[in-house]
């Protein structure tokens, strides 16, 4: 499945799909989107991986056990947006976190705390909004819109 974007404006988040949020996961299935920021670039989600597809490579840009959602914001402010993604990770002890994946600057950036905490990406009107959680339970215990400052993930609450 390919979809794509007409020009994306850099105050909004755009939505790919976010399965912990009503879409489908499919496991065996394929996703594929594109920006315009990014010519020549395909963007490829398999349930297990994110991948950047070129005419001349397939770069693979982070891993999950799944990757539930992707997103697309500029939280750097350069003027390009980030991939931002809840995934699960680990093998017996798992947990969810959240990446943002730089392509533009080639870096990512993780919110995690192993056994404590849960975080989760939702939308909330134009903004991305975390969603911290006990470990292993569905009790909130912050809520608030995701900013990158500091080269850090941050949770402003309201």
């Amino acid at each position: 499945m390919s979809e794509s974007n007409g020009l994306s404006d850099s105050d909004h988040v755009i939505k790919w799909f976010d399965c912990l949020n009503g879409d489908e996961m499919v496991w065996d299935d394929v996703k594929e989107y594109k920006l315009e920021e990014f010519p020549g670039v395909t963007f490829r989600w398999r349930p297990e991986q994110m991948e950047a597809v070129t005419d001349k490579e397939v770069v693979p840009l982070y891993e999950g056990m799944p990757i539930w959602s992707v997103y697309f914001c500029d939280l750097t402010g350069d003027g390009i947006p980030e991939l931002c993604s809840t995934l699960s990770f680990g093998s017996g002890m798992i947990d969810n976190r959240i990446i943002i994946y730089d392509y533009a600057g080639g870096a990512s950036y993780e919110l995690s705390d192993r056994g404590n905490f849960d975080y989760i990406l939702n939308m909330r009107e134009d903004s991305l909004v975390v969603e911290k959680r006990v470990y292993m339970r569905d009790e909130m215990v912050e809520s608030g819109e995701l900013v990158f400052r500091d080269d850090t993930i941050q949770i402003i609450t309201e």
